[in-house]
């Protein structure tokens, strides 16, 4: 009996060694004492035992390993080092030189780790010579960047966030954005221009101040290209509530255009807006609660033509029958009449271009600083919900879909009225389908 305990913690103590050297060889690992093991006094036949033979051990540091033939079978792993050379002839593996180091631990070939962003690779790039072999791809917040543009005069402070380190710049434009380029069909999209006689801006707005309670709460949209739907469930979540009087106050489903909206459109690799806002009109969205968002591209379970009961979904209070609609989408062309639009209707959904240094954004007006990348860039969907100023800068105040760590509590300010980072090039109006008895007067 003792000799089997003694077996098997002999067993467990040689797989430790394995897992912490991978394969355990004297000419791999040259920390390891150099053997000879089973070539110890090695007289042919008689240190290479047949079958299971417990004697026909050699003492590993503080364990024995083993040259028995038992040894041929993979799922064996106590051997002894020089097992293959010496009982089986093989030739020794070649010696793979220098460890490769970082942050003073040794690595060996092919073993792998992260610098950063970027994966690197321990190889052998000649006889005895090892070195990392390292991705060079551009990291998604940079140190360098915050110091840069904390050290200028400008209106906003830059920030490095956790919950972003490891990521690629090139994959965060993909997965923390995900606006398609405008399709010639979204650019014919009808401009609105209200008659605005005796209307004077308020100085500040704010749409959750304006309306308290109505307007939808930041959401982050995870490692997925969805902000296309995000953006435009918290536009209809905010109107349906304001234009019903808080009758109709829901917080509708990005998921419902995630999963459902997929006629052009690439799930959480991006979206078209036009594409997305004909089905909202078309189809409709159904609540939150009905229809979870998972941040991934799920089978939809929406009937095509369906409503509220079909989808398995709580009728609401107002005895809705249908899913949430909107009417056709309009196109807002200028500041005054962006302002005039959000004091009415409420928010809007707007589209800019971001650059690296957005990504770092921690407070103040925004305004692009030319630090980082400039060529990396991505259209970005957001919803603004009012304006203000702030040390003699005009802003529009914006929900990011980020979540609430991000930002000023998932929101960010923007100069206004000189399109800066494209964000008034092109902002969506939409009127929502409210029961014509609840709508605001």
């Amino acid at each position: 009996m003792n000799l089997l305990i003694e077996k098997a913690m002999v067993n467990k103590l040689c797989l430790l060694l394995l897992l912490a050297f991978g394969a355990v060889t004297a000419y791999r690992y040259p920390d390891l004492p150099p053997g000879p093991y089973c070539g110890l006094n090695h007289t042919e036949g008689t240190q290479c035992c047949a079958n299971r033979h417990d004697e026909c051990s050699r003492r590993i540091r503080d364990t024995l390993c083993y040259c028995d033939e038992f040894c041929s079978r993979e799922d064996h792993d106590d051997c002894c080092p020089d097992y293959e050379e010496v009982c089986m002839g093989m030739a020794p593996p070649e010696p793979i030189g220098e460890a490769c180091v970082y942050k003073r631990q040794n690595f060996f070939p092919p073993d792998t780790t992260m610098q950063d962003c970027n994966s690197c690779q321990c190889s052998q790039v000649a006889q005895g010579v090892t070195q990392w072999v390292c991705e060079h791809d551009l990291c998604l917040m940079d140190e360098d960047l915050v110091h840069a543009v904390n050290n200028q005069k400008l209106s906003w402070r830059a920030a490095k966030y956790s919950q972003f380190y490891g990521k690629k710049l090139k994959d965060a434009l993909v997965y923390k954005l995900g606006t398609f380029p405008l399709s010639a069909e979204a650019r014919r999209t009808w401009p609105m221009t209200y008659n605005k006689e005796n209307f004077i801006p308020q100085m500040e707005f704010d749409s959750r101040k304006a309306w308290p309670g109505f307007i939808s709460p930041v959401v982050d949209q995870g490692w997925c290209g969805s902000d296309w739907a995000v953006s435009i469930a918290g536009v209809m979540s905010d109107r349906y509530a304001i234009q019903s009087n808080g009758a109709e106050k829901k917080v509708l489903s990005p998921q419902s255009l995630l999963s459902c909206s997929r006629r052009m459109q690439r799930g959480c690799k991006g979206g078209h807006i036009d594409v997305a806002w004909n089905y909202a009109k078309n189809h409709g969205l159904v609540d939150e609660e009905c229809y979870p968002y998972e941040a991934s591209v799920q089978p939809c379970k929406l009937k095509r033509h369906g409503n509220l009961i079909d989808d398995g979904c709580q009728q609401p209070i107002t005895k809705r029958t249908s899913r949430y609609k909107v009417g056709p989408i309009g196109r807002l062309q200028n500041e005054e009449d962006i302002m005039y639009d959000i004091m009415q209707s409420g928010p809007v959904h707007a589209i800019m271009t971001v650059y690296q240094d957005f990504f770092h954004y921690r407070t103040g007006v925004y305004e692009r600083s030319k630090q980082g990348n400039n060529q990396l860039k991505g259209l970005h969907s957001v919803r603004i919900v009012g304006w203000g100023e702030e040390q003699l800068k005009k802003y529009w105040l914006v929900a990011n879909s980020w979540g609430e760590w991000w930002g000023e509590a998932g929101y960010f300010k923007i100069r206004r009225g000189v399109n800066e980072a494209d964000i008034e090039s092109f902002v969506v109006t939409v009127l929502s389908d409210v029961t014509e008895s609840l709508r605001r007067k």
